[in-house]
């Protein structure tokens, strides 16, 4: 008979064996003669919320491209639940439980906020679009458009075209219209990138609700909201690690905050340390060091 404890033992040990969501090793990437990532190793657990911070330059945006299949690695593995993804279509990638924001809003300016949701949704159904077929006569289409709305919280403005959408708006229509293939594992690069404090307050706690039991994976130049979301913190430096750990380790390390985050305070600044931190980074990382 099965006891309780080997039931345990048992999970515990499948818990540890199961796949991280996603996981790059050794991942190369040359453009002409420029080595823009160096071997790069990167794990992010299922249902975790990372951050990835390192200065213009450092490689963020190319991880993104060739995690999403936009560019194939010059070498190395990228791997979704598992799965080698590398190498694959964008649309492929997709279809596995992958979708991405980018930096640069993509809407269709002209159309509402409720048809940019629902193109979205038809999308993600397999279904594509038809010119034959009336959109509203797809009822798990249109439910899951207005369940989006809700979420992102646009019902007041589900009528109006998104290219008349405050920047705030344009990017909640942008998360809601990446959420809409369910997707598990969210590529999200700078998403609160021109807001006002009051906005980023507001849409953090908004990806915070929208991305609960998914895999995060984001860009982000804010440092509160690197520190007010992630569960940890990866510092990209010249297509390496510096350093990946929780927020109260990367926070303390001396190498990071030296070389990105800023100088350390002097010692006898005690409490006032933290408030050294700034809320954006630009200073050049020289070195790379350990990977997760």
């Amino acid at each position: 008979m099965t006891t309780a404890r080997q039931t345990t033992s048992a999970a515990n040990a499948g818990a540890t064996q199961s796949a991280p969501a996603l996981e790059v090793r050794g991942l190369i990437w040359h453009t002409g003669r420029s080595a823009i990532l160096r071997g790069l190793d990167l794990s992010v657990r299922a249902g975790e919320r990372m951050a990835l911070i390192g200065p213009n330059g450092a490689g963020k945006t190319s991880l993104f491209n060739l995690i999403s299949g936009r560019v194939a690695p010059t070498a190395g593995a990228i791997c979704l639940n598992g799965q080698r993804i590398d190498g694959k279509k964008p649309h492929q990638i997709h279809r596995m439980g992958l979708a991405r924001s980018f930096q640069i809003t993509h809407l269709f300016a002209r159309l509402s906020v409720f048809e940019n949701l629902r193109v979205a949704a038809l999308g993600a159904s397999g279904q594509g679009y038809a010119l034959w077929r009336a959109l509203a006569r797809l009822p798990a289409v249109n439910a899951r458009a207005e369940t989006l709305l809700h979420s992102v919280q646009l019902q007041a403005r589900r009528d109006t075209p998104a290219g008349e959408l405050t920047h705030a708006q344009q990017r909640a229509l942008e998360l809601g219209v990446t959420l809409a293939g369910n997707a598990h594992t969210i590529l999200l690069d700078e998403p609160t990138a021109g807001m006002s404090q009051s906005e980023t307050g507001h849409f953090m706690a908004l990806i915070r609700a929208l991305t609960a039991g998914k895999t995060l994976l984001m860009v982000e130049h804010d440092m509160n909201v690197v520190f007010g979301l992630a569960d940890r913190i990866a510092v990209l430096a010249n297509g390496a690690l510096l350093a990946c750990d929780t927020p109260q380790a990367v926070r303390a390390d001396a190498r990071v905050r030296q070389a990105y985050l800023g100088p350390l305070p002097d010692a006898d600044a005690g409490a006032d340390a933290d408030a050294a931190i700034p809320t954006t980074a630009a200073t050049n990382v020289q070195r790379a060091g350990r990977p997760c």
